[in-house]
């Protein structure tokens, strides 16, 4: 994620690729070079008994990557998104879908979820309709506006939860804080 501060646009911050396309990748190639060639061996008795232990730590590696390998071809195939924070309101990018929504539109907002997988997230004006916001809603009415740092080491994670928080408390003079 970066966060680029633009004379009178406000913080905007995007989603970032870079190391889901190196994981994706070596993966790949992980998952690729472990796939069993010879699969006629597995069917020799003989052959099972005597390498049982490497056929099940293989296995478990040839899923792990696989595994891994998907998750991260998700996150790169996927367009990225982007928040704009500005002093008049939010501007959440997704999918090719926009919504903006003046700061009054905004009941609540903060930073919310896993550690390891946190969200920028905002219960908005009921007055929008759920079709206009082009990100999902939670069961408790709150839409997940900006995925933080996803895929991404700790230390930048951290730097990007402060300066989320900071721009969110600058520009929209609120932040309920959700633990982060």
């Amino acid at each position: 994620m970066q966060e680029q501060l633009v004379v009178g646009v406000g913080a905007v911050f995007t989603t970032s690729r870079k190391r889901p396309i190196i994981v994706a990748v070596i993966t790949t190639v992980l998952f690729l070079v472990i796939v069993p060639k010879d699969v006629r061996s597995f069917a020799d008795p003989d052959y099972i008994r005597e390498y049982l232990i490497g056929i099940v730590i293989t296995t478990i590696l040839w899923l792990l990557f696989l595994v891994v390998a998907v998750r991260n071809w998700r996150v790169v195939l996927r367009r990225p998104a982007e928040l704009r924070l500005t002093s008049t309101g939010i501007t959440v990018r997704r999918d090719g879908r926009e919504l903006t929504a003046a700061w009054t539109a905004v009941g609540q907002i903060r930073i919310d979820g896993d550690e390891r997988r946190p969200w920028v997230v905002a219960w908005l004006d009921p007055a929008l309709s759920p079709d206009d916001v082009p990100v999902p809603r939670r069961s408790d009415g709150a839409y997940k506006l900006f995925p933080v740092a996803h895929g991404q080491p700790m230390k930048r994670r951290m730097a990007q939860l402060k300066e989320l928080r900071g721009a969110i408390t600058g520009y929209g003079r609120r932040y309920l804080d959700g633990g982060f």
